[in-house]
């Protein structure tokens, strides 16, 4: 993605918690379910950003962030989360593999 920060197997630290995960998909901007009410929508941050799908390390959570929460991860060990090897095929260097890459 052009415009993005943050690329899929990236780990990253989201917002000013402890939360660390690995990025698995990038939307250029905001991709809201239709269903979501419009005071959801604009308590949001700022749609037009890039927005991250994240595995959540040591959950099973998943989540849904902007750009604007998003910082680099200090710690380049690798994240647990059962769905990672549906991702992804190795950790090698600080970062994840995408399953679709031939190398």
């Amino acid at each position: 993605m052009r415009n993005a920060a943050f690329s899929i197997g990236q780990i990253i630290h989201v917002g000013d918690g402890d939360m660390r995960g690995v990025v698995v998909d990038v939307d250029e901007h905001f991709q809201p379910p239709a269903e979501l009410p419009d005071t959801v929508r604009q308590a949001l941050p700022n749609p037009e950003q890039p927005w991250y799908y994240v595995l959540v390390d040591g959950s099973e959570e998943r989540v849904y962030v902007a750009e604007e929460n998003v910082q680099p991860d200090a710690d380049d060990s690798p994240v647990d989360h059962p769905g990672i090897e549906q991702f992804f095929r190795h950790f090698d260097e600080g970062r994840y593999r995408p399953q679709y890459l031939l190398n």
